[in-house]
């Protein structure tokens, strides 16, 4: 795990990078060392969590590499969750594509309260800091009342669902002790809402796990996002991820492939089993653009891909190696 620390801190990661400290992922390096590939193992399948991390110089490379390990191995490669930026190279190495959903990023440097667009926005958090709620941002290492009370909360906040895995964080004490955690209390101190704070390390942040009290005010997430862009944009990063709204803007055009198609219906009638355009629409509140994800794979069945997909995410991570290294290296521009 060192060496993937220090990997990252010298090229940077993507979207979905901080994930690796689920520690419930294997690590493929490929271009000798020099692009780092991320997967899981379900079925005859491999699959990789977003696109190969590196120098662009060689992901070409390592698509391919990549392609032929799996080959060697009788295994399917599948790619989840990767950006535009490299579709020429999967589409050179065989890939098909399927659209999955859209990321909202917020641009800090533009970010504001100002306007109409934000009336109600400003509104809550006026109301909040009237009512005496605070926020900081505090960094590891953590006390064990601190890491108690936020699990209480995470306890709360889950009720009877189970925590996932493989693209989707989950709570664990070793994970979010990794990063620095924003926290907002009550004008009784009492810490109401948390979320910690992953970056790139390049010039993005991103929210990661977010979860809040079970009884605590309406507008309370709401109130956590915008300190935590004013926090972000003072510790001069430029844009904030606020991760995936899956299955947005897919299949809405009479072009779309009937694949789409599907996966639109499931987001126009499947709240009753994600809450798909809830989570669009609150991520609207803030995100500046979004930039779609996708699904790259060979020649296969697309409903056995995301049935397989569903079962690595449903499934709690279970760590594969112990990591090792002082959770403070990870993230130093936190205060």
């Amino acid at each position: 795990m060192d060496q993937v620390i220090s990997f990252l801190k010298e090229n940077g990661g993507n979207h979905v990078s901080h994930l690796i400290f689920l520690q419930d992922k294997e690590v493929y390096w490929a271009g000798q060392q020099k692009v780092l590939i991320i997967y899981k193992r379900i079925a005859n399948k491999l699959v990789v969590l977003g696109d190969p991390i590196g120098e662009e110089l060689y992901i070409q490379g390592a698509i391919k590499e990549f392609n032929e390990y799996c080959e060697s191995k009788g295994l399917k490669p599948i790619f989840y969750q990767i950006s535009p930026q490299f579709m020429q190279y999967y589409h050179e190495t065989g890939y098909r594509f399927l659209k999955l959903g859209e990321e909202g990023i917020v641009n800090l440097q533009t970010f504001s309260l100002e306007g109409k667009r934000c009336a109600k926005l400003r509104t809550r958090f006026n109301k909040f800091a009237r009512n005496s709620y605070t926020f900081i941002v505090v960094k590891p290492p953590y006390s064990k009342e601190l890491l108690s009370e936020i699990k209480s909360i995470s306890d709360s906040w889950l009720g009877k669902k189970k925590e996932k895995g493989f693209s989707v964080v989950s709570f664990s004490e070793e994970y979010i002790s990794r990063f620095p955690i924003a926290l907002l209390f009550d004008s009784d101190k009492n810490i109401i809402a948390f979320a910690t704070l992953a970056t790139d390390y390049k010039k993005t942040i991103s929210i990661d796990l977010m979860r809040k009290s079970s009884d605590s005010p309406h507008g309370t997430m709401d109130v956590l996002f915008i300190h935590i862009f004013k926090w972000a944009k003072d510790k001069d990063y430029q844009t904030c991820s606020l991760g995936m709204a899956p299955l947005s803007n897919v299949g809405n055009c009479k072009y779309s492939f009937i694949s789409e198609k599907l996966i639109r219906m499931v987001y126009l009638h499947g709240n009753s089993l994600y809450n798909f355009k809830g989570l669009r629409e609150f991520k609207s509140k803030f995100a500046c653009t979004w930039e779609p994800k996708y699904l790259a794979s060979k020649k296969t069945f697309l409903p056995a891909i995301f049935i397989q997909l569903l079962l690595l995410i449903n499934r709690q991570p279970t760590p594969k190696y112990k990591v090792i290294g002082k959770i403070k290296y990870f993230f130093n521009k936190a205060g």
